[in-house]
This record gives C-alpha cells, structure tokens and sequence, in this order.
C-alpha cells in the first residue's frame, strides 16, 4: 500500500568542461510542483507554533568547484535542490513563500550568463524552459535575492524561515547573515528526508532502471577483467559500461580492491597492481536521472577462485541469500532486524566452514561476526547512495522504500583468531532492494550475478549462465 506500513512481504519478484544544464526528465513538473506543497504541509503539521505563519523555505543548489583557473570539477548537482526542481543549475537558489496552506509561491533567483559565460560555456536555460521543467512561479536575477529575502523575513514576527544550515553556510555571500537574523528558524533535512523516504512510482521505475543498468554494467565489467593487472583499468571499464548503458556516470567513487585491500571497508585508491592470484571485491552503482544504484561484487582476477576463497564466497553468499529469504518472511520489517540476522548467519557459516577453533563459544562467535562484518547491512538507496540520512535504521519499512543488503566478511592479514589460509581476503555482496507499491519486494540488482559457477564462467567465456541449459550472452555492444 502506497506511504502506508508494509505489513507482510508476501515474495521476492524478479521484476565536459561546460556545466550541463539540462538532463533527462522523467520527473512531471506536476510531481515537482507537489513536492514543494508537501514539504510545506509538512513544516506546518510537524514543526509546533507555525501552522497560522507564513513559511519561507530556502534552498541553495551546488556550486561550481574549481581546481585549477578556469577548469571546474565535474558539476554535482545538490540532491536536495534537485528533488524540488529537476534543475542541474549552479549557484541557484530556490525559496517556497508559503502564506497559507492554499497559498504558495516558488521563485528560483539565478545568474543570467553574459555573452562571454554563453560563448565558452553555452546558452543557459531560458526562464519559459526552467518552469516548463520545474513548474516555479518566477525565475530572478540571482541579485535580487538578498533585497527580496529582507522584505519577506526581516522584522516579521508571523515568518518561519526553513533551511538546511549546512549548505546555506558553505557560501558568504549575504544569505547567511539574513537568514540568521530570522526571528524563528526550522531545520529542514530530516522533514526533506521523511518525503523522500518513500519513493514515488516514477522514482520507483528509475530505481528499476538505476539498478538495471548498473548491473548489466557490473556483469560486462567482470567478463572483461581476467588478468587485469591494476585497480585503475576497472574503474575505467566500470564508467564506459555504465555510460555507454544511458547511465550519467559513476554515482560514488568506486571501491575496487584486490587481495588484502579488500579489508579497507572504504578502499577508494584504486590504483594498485592486482596479483594474479587476488580476489577483487567491486563496490559501484550507476547514476540515472539523478537515482543512484549501489552493487557489490567479488571474483577472482584468475578467472577460477582459490580453494579458502571459494569457502569464504561460499559463506558469504548463502549469507547473502538468506538474508533475502528472510525478507521475504518477516513482518514489520526493519533495517537494525537484518543487521542482527546478518550477525547470526556469519557466526554460524563461518564456524562450518572451519574459520574459528571448534571450542569457540556462541557468544565468543558472535562477537568476533561482529568484528569480521565492522559495519551495518543496510542503508537506505535513492538520489544519495546513502540516502536520507536522518531516518532511523530501527522503524518499520513501508511501501516505496529502497534499500540496500550488503553482508561482509573481512579477514586482514594480522587476524590471528581464524586459520592462516583465510587471512587476507575480504569480501562483501551487495544488493539493493525496493518495497514496491504493493508490498512486495524486489531485488533490484538481481541480474547482476553472484553464483560462484556463473562469475567463473562469465570470465572465461563472456555468458551468464541462467540456469543448467539455459544462456544469456552480454548485451551486444562494441568493445
């Protein structure tokens, strides 16, 4: 049921240099305009004392970074900005006038580019085309700003001014000072965060799509990386797989980690030499329309894992499956829950396959599952790859809702508590998971393969084997 409490999840379906400004869009300008009048219904429910004011919201985009005179970073566009517009613009700011439940105004202050800026950088979007997009009420010149905030907010004791301080304050340009100044002031993330929780059902296809792509680019990626010999050339292969798939790129800097690297949770040099007998462990998603997907990998450069690797990958993917089933049947389901079923699951796995002495105690098994797995199983998945941060692990998932289950088991080198054949090796499995709208759930990134038999085929031959007759070769693109 659409924003209500999933009660039962019935089955697993299979279901340049220049700042772009302009990018897909998927997003209804009605569903934008509605954002914006929930968020202020919103503030005006949960925030005591501003129900009868009025309400200003403020909301800085990114701005454009540069290292070096003239050549700036890569423009990422602030997910927050974007999930009220749609607009990939720099430097913008975007304030919601709200005088009463039925009365609201959006106005997005911008700079106008000079013939200069339009001769090296192109043509910014026209007013007619930013509404067209956004549905905003009226588009200013960026320097009307600070006059026009003064006049709403100075002095008025009927105003609540709502913005993120964080992002507000990474420029001093005038802005900071008049909303400090503010007789009442609401924090705005975490009410951002509750909306955005819960995914509509075009961001739920864009989630599928996200997803989709980053694990077709995940499987071309590992067919073509037997004997690779460093880090680097994956990455590379990992941003020309996913583009050449419509993705706009890598969501996060990727984590490709060989050998013992693979045990630095958060591995993001990526450009070492890569031993022929190393396991590489593979942790990237795909940005899509501004939705990220978040996959987790591991096979052996060799193309065939060792005999302790094979035991570990073993472990840890019947964990991982597991952990699928027991979405399936369990009721009020939160993320802290899979955490605890994760712990078990390691202990117990790890203990079979022979990892800890044989006179190890539960206790003493499953504190030392907690030190081999340092961190969560899941976090929430959507514009942010850690997504709606403010929003607890411990509440009951609902409908709309993705997220993501990534068990790891991590042996470094100076673990002397399990056997020398297991040491250095770290892996983890990942996958992302939408509550759809009917309660179900969906493994997102199920085509991106994690059967030990299927990853060492598809490196020797390039095929994904579905089932015991059954093939798919790779989608049918250039090398």
């Amino acid at each position: 049921m659409i924003g209500g409490i999933c009660r039962c999840f019935r089955k697993i379906s299979s279901s340049s240099m220049a700042t772009v400004t302009t990018m897909k869009q998927s997003i209804s300008l009605a569903e934008y305009t509605q954002r914006r009048s929930n968020l202020v219904n919103k503030l005006r429910h949960t925030v005591s004392g501003i129900r009868n004011k009025r309400v200003v919201v403020v909301m800085r985009s990114a701005i454009r970074q540069f290292y070096a005179p003239d050549v700036p970073y890569p423009f990422h566009q602030c997910s927050y900005f974007r999930y009220f517009t749609g607009l990939n613009q720099p430097d913008a700011v975007l304030i919601i006038i709200a005088e009463s439940e039925q009365k609201s105004k959006s106005i997005l202050y911008i700079e106008e580019r000079s013939d200069k800026q339009a001769l090296w950088e192109g043509p910014g979007l026209s007013a007619t085309e930013i509404a067209n997009i956004s549905g905003l009420d009226e588009i200013k010149d960026r320097n009307k700003l600070i006059p026009d905030l003064q006049k709403l907010v100075l002095n008025a004791v009927d105003c609540a001014v709502s913005y993120d301080a964080a992002t507000i304050h990474a420029v001093r340009d005038g802005l900071p000072e008049v909303l400090s100044a503010c007789n009442t002031f609401v924090p705005v993330r975490e009410h951002i965060d509750a909306l955005r929780w819960i995914k509509s059902s075009v961001e739920q296809h864009l989630m599928r799509q996200t997803c989709y792509i980053g694990a077709q680019s995940m499987n071309a990626m590992i067919a073509r990386s037997r004997g690779v010999s460093n880090e680097n050339e994956i990455v590379g292969r990992l941003e020309l797989e996913m583009r050449r798939r419509g993705a706009a790129g890598l969501a996060y800097p990727p984590v490709v980690a060989a050998g013992n690297r693979a045990n630095i949770i958060h591995y993001l040099d990526a450009n070492k030499a890569i031993s022929s007998s190393d396991a590489m462990l593979v942790d990237a998603g795909c940005d899509y329309e501004g939705y990220s997907s978040d996959i987790t990998r591991v096979f052996p450069i060799s193309g065939h894992f060792s005999v302790p690797q094979r035991a570990i990958y073993d472990a840890l993917n019947d964990v991982q499956s597991r952990l699928l089933e027991y979405l399936r049947q369990t009721e009020l389901l939160r993320l802290n829950d899979i955490y605890l079923a994760m712990i078990e699951y390691i202990a117990k796995n790890l203990s079979e396959v022979g990892m800890f002495p044989s006179n190890m105690g539960k206790e003493e098994l499953l504190y030392e599952a907690d030190r081999i797995c340092p961190h969560h199983v899941s976090h929430y998945l959507g514009m942010d790859v850690h997504d709606t941060a403010s929003v607890a692990r411990n509440i009951p998932l609902q409908a709309g809702v993705a997220f993501t289950v990534e068990p790891g088991i991590y042996v470094r080198h100076d673990n002397e508590k399990v056997r020398s054949e297991f040491r250095g090796i770290g892996m983890r499995i990942e996958d992302d998971i939408l509550v759809d709208s009917n309660g179900a759930v969906e493994v997102l990134t199920k085509d991106a393969i994690r059967d030990p038999e299927s990853i060492e085929l598809l490196m020797m031959t390039g095929r994904v084997q579905q089932s015991s007759d059954d093939f798919c070769v790779l989608q049918n693109l250039p090398q």
